[in-house]
């Protein structure tokens, strides 16, 4: 944590003012980490005092709920999250294949952040070149549902990720030419889980699935929507990180899909935890070649 505050006065102002709610964000983290609560409650208070909505619900900060400053803190901070969310909607990023031609149809990509993450920090780590060189246009999705400042979220609310990743599938329908039989979808932890509810939804015919951390069980996985998504052709791609596992969830899912005879593979990135690999573009080239 020292080196932390050490590092942030070492920014330039400019960088420093950018990345002041991540600084003393992860500040207040690491203080709770180190069983420092007045320093960690005393730093929310601060960013919540400032305007910054915090994610007070994560279970790091639950030993903070034995102070007598939390419930004050956990009222300001509710206030600040009803405020974004009626401000709130979702946004989308499109990258087009390189001489893209009306008069063609393209396969498209949809990719979803974590929650708690956004669209420009989620497309630094999943970029969309692989999908790019395949000639598929690529959609980033950008979640309205609010998790704290500058971050986002599609667990909160599952019918309404549905419904917003369908509308968003509709309205890049009638700007784009789309290959409708060639639509695949994937995303990290959050967007992860969210991509497998919106294939077992079926909503939209998905050809496959690419999800980094599926953690949790999303509540369309069963096996009656499993053995349907055979019938249409789907297949699925999982990652985790080796210092992650085991994940009770994804290896339920992996035992339905081995048990209805479901196509799919499933990659352990090696020397992380609950992350993106190194190496993802190349995980996702290989994706790709066994969901097409």
């Amino acid at each position: 944590m020292d080196l932390l505050k050490r590092a942030s006065e070492l920014l330039p102002q400019k960088e420093f003012e950018k990345n002041y709610f991540t600084i003393f964000f992860n500040i207040a983290i690491f203080s709770t980490n180190c069983d420092m609560y007045d320093e960690s409650i005393k730093t929310l208070i601060c960013l919540v005092e400032q305007g910054y909505a915090c994610p007070l619900y994560w279970e790091c900060f639950e030993p903070l709920k034995e102070d007598m400053r939390y419930t004050n803190l956990k009222q300001k901070n509710d206030i600040l999250i009803k405020q974004a969310e009626k401000k709130s909607k979702l946004e989308y990023a499109v990258h087009l294949p390189e001489n893209y031609n009306k008069d063609k149809q393209y396969p498209l990509f949809f990719n979803l952040h974590g929650d708690g993450e956004n669209m420009k920090v989620h497309s630094q780590y999943w970029k969309p070149d692989a999908f790019l060189k395949k000639d598929f246009i690529v959609v980033y999705a950008q979640s309205s549902q609010v998790i704290y400042h500058n971050g986002y979220g599609w667990l909160k609310d599952s019918l309404k990720a549905r419904n917003e990743i369908r509308d968003l599938y509709d309205l890049i329908l009638n700007q784009y030419s789309i290959d409708k039989k060639c639509i695949i979808i994937g995303g990290f932890s959050g967007g992860a889980i969210t991509a497998i509810d919106i294939t077992m939804t079926n909503d939209f015919l998905v050809k496959g699935f690419i999800s980094i951390c599926p953690s949790k069980k999303p509540e369309s996985f069963n096996k009656e929507n499993v053995q349907y998504a055979i019938k249409r052709g789907t297949k699925g791609v999982l990652m985790e990180g080796e210092y992650n596992m085991p994940v009770p969830d994804e290896e339920e899912m992996v035992n339905v899909f081995k048990e209805v005879g479901f196509p799919y593979e499933y990659y352990i990135n090696k020397g992380i935890g609950h992350w993106y690999p190194k190496d993802l573009s190349d995980k996702v080239e290989k994706a790709l070649e066994f969901i097409l």
